[in-house]
């Protein structure tokens, strides 16, 4: 969970950028003008896909433009080909930055530059690279008393100790978050300061700290309070209320529940609004209040089913089964089970037919983009052969035979490269077709390999493995108990890795999330 609050942080320091102009001549200052106001528009764009357009429609110009400003662009290349998950060209736009940073001996492009190659890493769980990247911004910018330094390295603590968190080194996780807590105060970032006493509350409920837990929570809930951000505030007492539950204090917990609930009706947050609903009929039961749980239960079935939440409507039945079996009413009891084995078994059903057949249409589409990408790699190498012919003439009038063969050395080696780019492409296809005949043998683990890669090229920023692993136990009908046993996480964990997977889709509950992933397939 804790690597999941690093990405509210995340997503500001993905669209980090700085603005410098000076005069140059009069053709280059139009030019800086131009990227200038392309790279601001880019901060404000939500969408990855169309910054990447339009800065890549300024790319012939780019030789015209001051370092200062290559470097932000090619920073901003590599940060918006991160979001959609391609790693690759992340990479390489991010090398190129480096080599700038590394020229004009910017401390600041190159601690941003390793910052995001870490998220990149992180996005595809390589964490002992992402580490590397992290220290290096460390190495950089610690004991520098400078404010563009120490606010990428606030963020590269938060994001460092997400990293540790998902190893399940817990205790460098806690050393981290604290560090990174004290810089928030000391840059007075005070959202930042929020979300690192959220996350020291998360570590520290790892541990089973739950008064240390309870603390944190506490204070992030008051900054929550002052920044009026009422959606951490039903997060912060839905915890709170999780953690006194686990306390056995549940007049507590009931307190905190009902709160999380009145800031769930002002969102206007269904799903929120019925879960907590759900919470404090679990607290009623537990207080031995039967009747009470059974009223907040049933209005929160009516709810559900009025917005199609079914995960909500199995976890209503089961209570009320819950409660009919305390009165001894064994017939309203089997009614109840039935009712959510009933609706368990049909969500199970739906999923597994719309698995199979949004794969095999995403298996069509992804075989012609391959063979789209085969023709792209053909035109490179009949341009590279007309480049090449034009350059062995002008060769030979100026430097002779003995230049000519050295380019010559150049063209072979430059044509099996292109050649062998184009046999990888055709072997990708043929992977896919493989894995593809292999889908009546393991849809599910197939489904899911395939799923998450072009699910994460939709989004503005990839959902991690966790949360991808989570939101699909959540849709395959699993309560978040189980889930948190299957994983082995605490239940506020499920929570908080489901509700960012919730923000990244931008759907409103987990009916709407399995509805975009399958039509995002």
């Amino acid at each position: 969970m804790l690597s999941q609050l690093r990405e509210i942080t995340y997503r500001n320091v993905l669209f980090l950028v700085w603005v410098v102009a000076v005069p140059f001549t009069m053709y280059s200052q139009t030019a800086d003008d131009q990227l200038e106001k392309i790279l601001n528009e880019f901060a404000q764009t939500e969408n990855p896909r169309e910054g990447i357009n339009n800065l890549l429609a300024f790319q012939h110009k780019i030789e015209q433009t001051k370092d200062s400003l290559k470097g932000r662009y090619f920073l901003n290349l590599g940060i918006a080909y991160g979001q959609i998950n391609h790693a690759d060209s992340s990479f390489w736009y991010l090398k190129k930055a480096e080599t700038i940073a590394n020229q004009t001996e910017s401390d600041f492009l190159l601690a941003m530059v390793n910052n995001t190659r870490g998220l990149v890493f992180m996005g595809k769980a390589e964490y002992e690279a992402s580490l590397n990247a992290y220290q290096t911004v460390m190495k950089l910018a610690e004991g520098k008393n400078d404010p563009q330094l120490n606010d990428v390295l606030s963020k590269t603590y938060g994001n460092l100790g997400g990293v540790y968190y998902q190893l399940g080194q817990i205790d460098k996780a806690l050393e981290t978050t604290k560090k990174c807590l004290a810089l928030s105060i000391a840059i007075q970032d005070t959202t930042d300061i929020a979300l690192n006493h959220l996350r020291l509350a998360m570590v520290y409920n790892d541990l089973n700290q739950l008064d240390d837990g309870i603390d944190h929570l506490k204070k992030a809930r008051s900054f929550f309070k002052n920044l009026n951000n009422q959606t951490m505030l039903v997060y912060s007492e839905s915890n709170l209320g999780e953690i006194f539950l686990k306390k056995q204090k549940l007049d507590s917990a009931f307190i905190h529940y009902r709160q999380a609930h009145e800031y769930a009706k002002i969102l206007g947050d269904q799903e929120e609004y019925i879960t907590t609903l759900l919470a404090m009929a679990n607290v009623k039961l537990e207080q031995n209040k039967p009747t009470e749980s059974e009223k907040y239960a049933q209005n929160a079935l009516s709810k559900a089913k009025n917005h199609g939440y079914s995960n909500s409507e199995q976890k209503a039945y089961d209570i009320m089964y819950k409660v009919a079996l305390k009165n001894g009413n064994i017939g309203k009891a089997l009614s109840y089970r039935n009712a959510f084995i009933h609706l368990k078994d049909s969500l199970s059903n739906i999923e597994i037919k719309e698995r199979v057949a949004a794969l095999e249409t995403k298996y069509e589409t992804a075989k012609k983009e391959q063979e789209i990408q085969k023709l792209t790699f053909e035109g490179e190498l009949n341009e590279a052969e007309l480049t090449k012919t034009r350059n062995e003439l002008i060769i030979i009038i100026i430097s002779g035979l003995s230049i000519i063969g050295m380019l010559l050395l150049f063209f072979i080696s430059r044509h099996k490269k292109i050649k062998a780019e184009k046999v990888a492409q055709t072997l990708q296809v043929e992977a896919l077709q493989k894995r593809f005949m292999e889908l009546h043998s393991s849809p599910s683990e197939l489904s899911v390999d395939l799923r998450m890669e072009e699910l994460n090229q939709k989004l503005l920023a990839p959902l991690t493995e966790r949360e991808f692993e989570t939101l699909k136990l959540c849709v395959a009908g699993k309560t978040n108990a189980t889930i948190a046993e299957e994983l082995f996480v605490t239940i506020s964990t499920v929570k908080f890795h489901l509700r960012n997977a919730y923000s990244k889709l931008g759907v409103n509950n987990r009916k709407e999330a399995f509805q975009y992933m399958l039509e995002s397939i």
